[in-house]
């Protein structure tokens, strides 16, 4: 019995993580302010997400110093808190708050890096995303508001 209640909390982060299509990436990001955000396109956003984790709200990573989190993996050393001795917490959240699939935590403490820092903060978007046609991110998707009726 022990066995089964273990393997269900390993599992369980597994059968709650999300995996974003390339354009319900967009249309979140959209949503939440990031399209013109420090002068970028909406696509450089999409583009540097992708490179980072593939657009997968639950992946963590070890890194240098402390953990990476997130659809944009954020590290828990400078902007959130995962205990890691001498972290600075930045983004004033628990490094857990950026695996939410609603992605909003995420967004929020991207926005606090790139207003320090810039989207240069990603090696990712220099490397793969920057001064490069970013179109190609959000072309096809449909950014049309939806009313919803409840």
């Amino acid at each position: 019995m022990r066995a089964i209640v273990l393997l269900a909390l390993v599992c369980m982060p597994l059968c709650l993580a999300r995996k974003f299509s390339r354009c319900e990436a967009a249309k979140i990001f959209k949503t939440g302010g990031l399209d013109g955000l420090d002068g970028h396109s909406l696509g450089n956003y999409v583009c540097m997400a992708y490179w980072e984790t593939g657009w997968k709200s639950h992946k963590v990573r070890e890194a240098d110093v402390g953990k990476d989190y997130g659809i944009f993996q954020i590290n828990s050393y400078q902007w959130c808190d995962d205990g890691t001795p001498g972290g600075k917490n930045l983004c004033r959240m628990s490094c857990a708050d950026l695996l939410n699939d609603d992605l909003k935590a995420s967004i929020a403490c991207l926005k606090t890096i790139v207003a320090r820092d810039g989207l240069k903060a990603w090696d990712s978007w220099s490397r793969w995303c920057k001064d490069r046609k970013m179109r190609r991110w959000t072309k096809g998707c449909e950014f049309r508001s939806q009313s919803c009726v409840w």
